[in-house]
């Protein structure tokens, strides 16, 4: 898991990511500190994880639109792909990265 320090700097590193995930953290947050350790598990080999600490960052809740929090992002490129909040639906997100790894190649761009 990538810890942010810089909101400015780590987003710009995470919009430029073929496929991240953005984790939006509180201090004191229960569901928090069991999402964060299942998402590791669950997805820190196949896609980045950008996390963003809410109590550092306050800019994070208006950038990411977060209501509440944990909040998971899928992103491919900046644009989001899916979104969980506070029950975290890793199944989806499951999905929705293995199709991204099963992507087919663009044909055009392999003979050039």
């Amino acid at each position: 898991m990538i810890q942010i320090t810089d909101f400015n700097s780590g987003l710009q590193q995470l919009n430029q990511e073929k496929l991240a995930i953005a984790y939006i953290s509180q201090p004191g947050c229960s569901v928090c500190v069991a999402v964060k350790p299942q998402l590791e598990a669950r997805f820190a080999k196949d896609v980045p994880i950008y996390h963003f600490d809410g109590s550092k960052f306050p800019e994070v809740a208006g950038h990411f639109q977060a209501l509440t929090a944990p909040l998971v992002v899928l992103l491919s490129h900046g644009k989001e792909l899916t979104r969980s909040a506070r029950f975290i639906d890793y199944s989806a997100l499951t999905k929705i990265i293995a199709e991204f790894s099963d992507e087919k190649p663009d044909y055009a761009e392999l003979f050039r």
